[in-house]
Order: structure tokens, then sequence, then C-alpha cells
């Protein structure tokens, strides 16, 4: 069930940091980035385990590398802008961080 709970809301916090990123250009990365954050670091202080944390941080990886691929009609959810790619690039990292931190 945790399993399944980290992989849940690794998605969603995928999801809506996939939403939230265009808008009000640097403050919207800033909002998903920091949301990422500290729901990956949530996941492993509420369950005291390091490995919820990495399926979260991979859900999330999943959804945004799908949001950033073109779908079945030509669709971007992550443009190439300088939005997106500080999304895909410092939401990694951030995920990485939170895993690493200590609990």
């Amino acid at each position: 069930m945790k399993f399944l709970l980290s992989i849940a809301l690794g998605a969603l916090t995928a999801l809506g940091a996939t939403l939230i990123h265009p808008s009000i250009p640097p403050l919207g990365v800033i909002v998903a980035i920091t949301a990422t954050y500290v729901l990956i670091w949530w996941i492993g202080r509420h369950y005291g385990k390091r490995r919820y944390r990495i399926y979260a941080l991979l859900a999330w990886i999943f959804v945004i590398m799908r949001a950033g691929s073109f779908g079945v009609g030509q669709e971007l959810l992550i443009q190439g802008d300088t939005a997106g790619s500080a999304l895909l690039t410092l939401g990694f990292v951030a995920g990485l961080l939170a895993i690493f931190r200590k609990v």
C-alpha cells in the first residue's frame, strides 16, 4: 500500500507541476519545483524509508517525461522554453536532493 501511495503522490505532484509551471513565469516554476521537493521529502519522512522516496521520484520522472514528449495529436504539455527546461532539470535535482536528505 505504501508503494502504491508513493507512486500515486509522485505522479500527482508531477501532474500539478506540469500544469502550474507555465503560469506567472518565474513563480510557477518555483512553486512546482518546491512542491516536488517537499512532497518527495515528506513521503520519506512519513514512511521512514528512502525507497518510497525513490518510487515517488520515478513516478514523477515518468509523468514529466511523458508530458514533455509529443502526444497523439502532436501536443506538448511541457515546452522546450526556459520554464519547461527549468522544470525538467531543477525538478529532477530537487527530487534527488530530497531523496538524499536525512529523514
